[in-house]
């Protein structure tokens, strides 16, 4: 199977990491799809990616707003065979995450784990997730390595930890 043959789906992918991550597959000649709630992006985004790579490359992309939370992701995954995952939904504020722990643990959790019951339904077995160096909570020597002991103190960190723990 070649790369464009590949279809991978990336969750947010119109924030920050997200369009730039969709930018890089599509160099490499992947179908990409886009899943996005636009909670931390904007739909400009997409478009952007359009513009650069014209109407016929711009074929290998989609965009589908909606939210994780929704039933509706299993809609999309009944429709194409995902090869792979690159999953940046979810919100991303440790502050905000304190002063609204409930929020965090609804958008975070919820969402993600209804991408994985459906990724196991529709056999989607990679994905690549993305974490957080707060899963490390205030570690005591630094450059922070992954053999630390995992103890986050925020909300936010937790739903990394707590979701890692589940997948």
């Amino acid at each position: 199977m070649t790369f464009s043959e590949k279809t991978i789906l990336v969750t947010e992918g119109a924030g920050f990491f997200g369009s730039h991550t969709v930018v890089q597959l599509l160099n490499e000649g992947f179908r990409v799809s886009i899943f996005d709630n636009l909670d931390n992006s904007v739909a400009e985004a997409v478009d952007r990616v359009r513009d650069l790579f014209g109407p016929k490359r711009s074929q290998n992309l989609e965009f589908h707003l909606d939210d994780l939370r929704n039933k509706d992701l299993e809609k999309l995954f009944s429709q194409t065979q995902f090869d792979a995952l690159i999953h940046f939904a979810g919100l991303k504020a440790v502050g905000e995450s304190v002063a609204n722990p409930r929020r965090y643990f609804d958008n975070k959790l919820i969402g993600t784990i209804n991408l994985y019951e459906v990724m196991a339904k529709y056999d989607c077995k990679k994905m690549v997730f993305s974490s957080s160096a707060t899963v490390y909570g205030q570690p005591e020597k630094m450059p922070c390595v992954e053999d630390f002991e995992l103890k986050a103190m925020y909300p936010y960190g937790r739903t990394k930890l707590f979701l890692e723990e589940i997948a």
